[in-house]
């Protein structure tokens, strides 16, 4: 018989450097060896104490799995060959797997199987390594029957030696027939073991003797010697059950390897000996010998393998487990398989992608059907029958799958989410998940509860899903929900969201932070506070071979910005996210946030919000972003707001004295308005001091102020929003002026050129649009022809406040005297302008201004030029305005709009009889207080804005290049 030598040590035996091959190309290293054969060392007492069946890996159940599931799933390294040798018995003499190491051990192992040729005849040893199969068969019978003879004779020890021989001098030999006769002896060993007690600690041994064997002749060079192992293994796995069960990591992946050789042969083997193994452990799991829990972590890690084989075999295994097995427990651990599973989704092979989308709709409906019962309180006990399903971790996955690369995945994924949701989130009322008690009350489902707390981790898929603007293709060639789209399902999930949030506001109140968190990091994103979140739509696989509708993936790659994308769609998905986001807002604002927390909601949302115009979002974002704002700032019912102090005593309010940006002077003004429009106002003005301070950072969006300013006007009454306006911006001025004092290398003109250009905005506003209809009818002559009402004493301050606020522009100023009738006060503070006022940018206003004077809006001006004045003097008199009107003439260069204007008051002069000696007049008669105040405002802050221009050329003078 062609034998091989007995086995040197471990370090220098051949059979021992042997490694298995997995599909994946991985190996175990000597060192880790070395590793994990200390860590033995050190977890056992004595070699003699160690029992086989009482090690955790030897029993192929991993330790404590539920409580350590994610260390098993990175850090499983249970499957390689030699791994398994060292950790179950090369310290321990009753495994195996063991080899001794000193020459007594090997002269004890050689006297065994010297001991077993006096059991078998030299001439059944010879014809198992014949080379004719015929010969090795009878041979193989014929070891069989002795086996069973000394089985029954009760003498294991010297099966044990026969077995000892098979292994070393047969499975182990140079010759490959030997190796084959090994195997087929070992198979038929272990049918002659099938008598055997189990309770007896040589008979295990024995069966793992013949496993070990077999499992080494499965990692065989030679491709036949692998189809007879493998053959081998399956009557091994047949005759003896119970060993698949012990050992089932090891045997799964052999199988793993198998399943993916190149022989043909050695395939068609595997795929019998998966469908037996299949059979056994099924059967352990739904008799209790074997538990779902012990076999996940191998799933868990060979879902996301590359290799396509394991990927085949995997889902086989999975879709198995899914449907015979007893109560299905496989939905416990489904949140750690779906990753993977919608990866294969994508996957170019066609099998692969069926059978993944087979496993999907296969297990769905089982978590549709959660029918269990319990108080809203109990929310520990999720699922049907004991099986506790976790909704917030299989849609906390889905939501990761939503950023998958491959539409098609993307889609699946959201139909996923919609049905989940669908099913648990209806009311009591519209859904069989409710039932009433005795005492009135509801009680909930499980899978109700659980998916209604993982609502705030929904949200962030849905709002990516419905910007997804992917539409299906000739070049996708799936059949799954023809005619649907992404967009299309995350709508309808997102309706039914928000209708059962309507319904049921109270029950997500202590979700609010999640929902918050969820929806900021929407509105931060691009060119926001944190900008963070790029849009779905822009984002790609690092794979370079990825098309951009999604085929061509292999593996799952992650996302980075992409410049390739099409700005339309980038600008569509990022609209449609959005608005959705701004929606959300508003809902739960009304329906889920108490009254005592609506203020503190409202602040978290303003900057957020508002920091979306960086960007250049669409006009339908700003216009939403505003109706948001203007929603959630208004105070609820008996909340108060920061002019509720001064709202009773404003009748006796001194005019004279009270400064006009404070409080009290801004709630006498606004008082004007009606009992409706007042409920319209915000409770506090920090939507507009954001706004002010960001255009103050990003002076290129000043041109967009009034359109922003207009919408507001449409949302709120006119009146507050340039009263606020008017504040923060005078507030802002000065916050800045007391900062920059003595700090020359920040000059103060910077920023009241920003206040400057922002009031010319807001006059363009006030005299153009139609949203500042009304203020414009409230400031129309208010000081030209005022009278003593408490109505006009309103009208008086609110021109004051604006007017305030206006001096920073000086044409802003003279238009807004001009429409409100202060004609003396704008003629003096013209007169005495400062020639610094006077530059390019100022001479444009005017022209602007003198153009607007001759449309229709200012009509009644020209025609206050042709009446007769009883006090010429007065505020609101022609004299003073054709006055007015001659000083711009004089400030003007001689230009299309100057030639306009002395036309105008050319042929108005000869109508006048009240322009001679005028100047005689004027100094007998006094200036009125308010008039003194209008003056006095626009000249001092006109001279603080010359100031800071001198200041700004005399340092740039000094600088040294």
């Amino acid at each position: 018989a062609a034998t091989a030598p007995p086995p040197p040590p471990p370090a220098k035996k051949p059979a021992k450097q042997q490694v298995v091959k997995s599909p994946n190309n991985t190996s175990s290293s000597g060192t880790n060896s070395g590793s994990l054969n200390k860590k033995d060392e050190s977890t056992s007492t004595t070699p003699a104490a160690y029992h086989y069946a009482e090690d955790p890996i030897a029993g192929g159940v991993l330790p404590d799995v539920l409580m350590a599931m994610r260390q098993k799933i990175e850090s499983f390294t249970l499957f390689d060959s030699d791994m398994m040798k060292l950790a179950q018995g090369e310290n321990y003499p009753n495994s195996p797997f063991y080899y001794p190491d000193d020459a007594a051990d090997r002269e004890t192992r050689e006297s065994l199987k010297r001991s077993s040729q006096q059991s078998i005849s030299a001439a059944v040893l010879v014809s198992l390594a014949h080379k004719r199969y015929e010969r090795r068969r009878l041979a193989a019978m014929e070891i069989e029957k002795v086996v069973r003879s000394l089985v029954q004779q009760q003498e294991l020890d010297r099966v044990r030696a026969i077995l000892l021989l098979l292994s070393d001098d047969y499975v182990r030999s140079t010759s490959e027939d030997a190796r084959k006769g090994g195997v087929v002896a070992l198979a038929a060993s272990a049918i002659g073991l099938k008598k055997a007690p189990e309770s007896d600690p040589i008979a295990r041994e024995c069966r793992d003797l013949i496993l070990a064997s077999v499992v080494h002749a499965c990692q065989d060079h030679s491709q036949r010697v692998r189809y007879y192992a493998t053959e081998s293994l399956f009557n091994v796995v047949k005759v003896i059950p119970s060993l698949a069960v012990q050992h089932f990591f090891i045997l799964f992946e052999i199988l793993r390897s198998l399943y993916a050789d190149v022989d043909v042969d050695v395939k068609s083997g595997a795929e019998l000996l998966d469908k037996k193994l299949k059979e056994v452990i099924v059967g352990a799991m739904n008799s209790g010998q074997f538990t779902a829990d012990a076999c996940v972590p191998v799933f868990a890690r060979f879902v996301y393998m590359r290799n396509k084989a394991t990927k085949r075999l995997t889902l086989t295994w999975l879709q198995e487990l899914a449907e015979k097995l007893i109560g299905a427990p496989i939905l416990e651990f489904l949140h750690l398989l779906l990753g993977g599973i919608f990866d294969m989704v994508a996957d170019p092979t066609l099998a692969i992608r069926q059978s993944a989308l087979a496993f999907l709709q296969s297990v769905l409906p089982k978590l549709l059907t959660m029918e269990n019962h319990v108080q809203e309180a109990v929310i520990d006990d999720l699922g049907q029958g004991g099986v506790k399903v976790d909704f917030d971790k299989i849609l906390q996955s889905l939501v990761t799958t939503m950023e998958h690369p491959d539409p098609f995945v993307r889609k699946v994924a959201m139909y996923w989410m919609s049905r989940i949701v669908k099913a648990h989130i209806d009311g009591p009322s519209d859904s069989e998940d409710g039932q009433k008690h005795k005492d009135g009350e509801v009680s909930l489902s499980a899978a109700t509860i659980s998916v209604r707390n993982s609502l705030p981790h929904v949200l962030p898929g849905i709002l990516l899903s419905i910007g997804d603007t992917f539409k299906s293709n000739n070049s996708i060639k799936e059949s799954f929900l023809q005619g649907q789209t992404t967009h299309a399902l995350a709508e309808q999930t997102n309706a039914c969201l928000q209708e059962a949030v309507r319904r049921d506001g109270k029950a997500y109140v202590h979700h609010l932070d999640g929902f918050i968190v969820a929806l900021r990091e929407e509105l931060d994103s691009p060119g926001g506070v944190n900008a963070r979140n790029p849009p779905a739509v822009e984002r790609k696989p690092y794979r370079m071979d990825v098309k951009h509708d999604g085929t061509g993936i292999e593996s799952q790659g992650w996302f980075r910005s992409s410049s390739d994308t099409k700005q339309e769609d980038a600008d569509d998905s990022m609209m449609m996210s959005r608005l959705c986001a701004l929606h959300w807002v508003i809902v739960l604002y009304e329906s889920v946030v108490p009254d005592v927390l609506k203020a503190d909601y409202a602040r978290e949302f303003v900057i957020p919000i508002i920091h979306q115009m960086v960007d250049h979002p669409p006009e339908q974002i700003i216009y939403k972003s505003l109706e948001v704002l203007a929603t959630i700032t208004v105070p609820v019912k008996g909340e108060a707001t920061y002019t509720a102090k001064y709202s009773q005593p404003n009748s006796n309010l001194d005019l004279d004295t009270e400064s006009p940006m404070s409080d009290a002077s801004v709630s006498f003004a606004l008082d004007i308005l009606n009992e409706d429009h007042r409920l319209l106002q915000s409770r506090d003005r920090e939507v507009f001091a954001v706004l002010i301070e960001l255009h103050a950072y990003n002076l290129h969006l000043i041109g967009d102020v009034a359109k922003v300013i207009a919408y507001m006007c449409r949302l709120q009454p006119p009146e507050f929003v340039f009263v606020s306006f008017a504040v923060e911006l005078e507030q802002y001025a000065v916050r800045q002026a007391n900062a920059q004092k003595g700090k020359g290398d920040q000059p103060l003109s910077r920023d009241l050129q920003f206040v400057a250009s922002f009031i010319q905005q807001m006059c363009h506003v006030l005299l153009n649009a139609r949203e500042a209809k009304s203020l414009r009818e409230q400031l129309k002559d208010c000081i030209g022809q005022r009278r003593e009402s408490e109505r006009d004493r309103r009208r008086t301050r609110l021109f004051q406040i604006i007017l305030h606020c206006f001096s920073h522009n000086l044409v802003a100023s003279t238009a807004l005297c001009l429409w409100g009738g202060a004609y003396r006060s704008a003629s003096l503070f013209l007169r005495n302008i400062d020639p610094m006022d006077i530059h390019l940018m100022f001479l444009l206003e005017v022209d602007k201004l003198v153009e607007m004077i001759e449309r229709p809006i200012f009509r009644h001006l020209h025609i206050r030029m042709l009446e007769t004045d009883q006090e010429p003097l007065a505020e609101g008199s022609g004299t003073m305005l054709f006055q007015l009107l001659k000083s711009l003439l004089m400030i003007l260069p001689q230009s299309t709009c100057y030639n306009l204007l002395r036309n105008r008051l050319t042929s108005t002069s000869r109508f006048r009889q009240s322009t001679i000696h005028l100047k005689a007049e004027e100094n007998d008669v006094r200036l009125s207080k308010e008039t003194e105040q209008f003056v006095c405002r626009v000249l001092d802050v006109r001279q603080l804005h010359c100031a800071a221009v001198w200041e700004t050329i005399r340092v740039e003078s000094l600088e040294i290049d």
